[in-house]
């Protein structure tokens, strides 16, 4: 017999029932079908115990986003725990007499990577309005919630955030006028700090899911963030002209004017930061 097969046989003797008496003996046919069996259990048992664990049962991460009001925030990352989303929690973050809101995310670091998630936090906020300006006007108790931050536990994810930060810069998709370039791009304040020394705190229990029981209100709230996204982001007209030749593809060739304009696109490397691809 295999070495490697010999402590299951010893195990199967161990539970392998006794004989019965000579007249009712099993054949010997039937009492090695039973030690089969008994080893095939065994086997699946070990092999069950020994498997590798599945992306699910890893370690789950944890990332801290802030964006204005935590109610209007929560509902767009918790639509993506199809992606690997596991928990979002509202809260803050505070240190030295500093609270700022912010929305604890645990997720699945195997399905969803750090630069994808934070690809979709680009695409509900408005990144270049400052501490002082706040989300698309919102307050909360007579006060705007605070600055548009993203928080790195370590240097990877600063550096991400960071790199992000930069190509979105870039692209120019933040314009004070659709067909105009330059100067007129608006900076991005959406800041990138570090997580040290900072200390959460989870917010009161009606606040948790607040948009699941407060739909009205919540709706509400959400038009001028809803407004700034859609006008950010949709395609546009433009007449705009352009010497174009595509003959080799079987295109057009010389001047053409009027334009289908996507903001956001591979071209102006503003999609590779919303689909965490950079």
């Amino acid at each position: 017999m295999p070495a490697v097969l010999a402590p299951l046989a010893v195990l199967a003797s161990l539970i392998t029932p006794p004989l019965a008496p000579p007249k009712q003996q099993l054949s010997s046919a039937r009492q090695f079908q039973f030690e089969r069996r008994d080893l095939a259990a065994l086997a699946a048992a070990a092999m069950l115990r020994s498997r590798p664990a599945a992306a699910e049962d890893a370690p789950l991460a944890v990332a801290y986003l802030s964006a204005g009001d935590t109610r209007l925030l929560q509902p767009a990352i918790d639509a993506i725990k199809y992606l690997g989303v596991v928990k979002t929690t509202a809260g803050s973050l505070a240190r030295d007499g500093e609270a700022v809101p912010a929305l604890k995310v645990e997720y699945v670091p195997q399905k969803l990577p750090f630069k994808k998630l934070l690809g979709v936090f680009w695409r509900e906020h408005d990144p270049t309005a400052t501490a002082e300006e706040g989300q698309f006007g919102e307050t909360k108790d007579g006060r705007v919630p605070g600055p548009a931050v993203i928080w790195a536990s370590d240097v990877a994810e600063q550096s991400a955030a960071e790199r992000g930060r930069t190509l979105l810069q870039q692209s120019g998709l933040f314009r004070t006028g659709k067909e105009q370039f330059g100067d007129l791009v608006k900076p991005i304040a959406t800041e990138v700090r570090r997580l040290d020394g900072w200390q959460w705190a989870e917010a009161p229990d009606e606040l948790q899911g607040w948009y699941l029981s407060n739909e009205g209100a919540y709706k509400k709230l959400r038009l001028r963030r809803d407004k700034f996204l859609q006008d950010t982001f949709k395609p546009y007209k433009t007449t705009e002209c352009r010497q174009v030749d595509e003959s080799a593809s079987g295109g057009p060739k010389g001047v053409i004017c009027g334009f289908v304009i996507f903001p956001c696109s591979d071209d102006n490397g503003c999609r590779a930061v919303t689909q965490g691809a950079y």
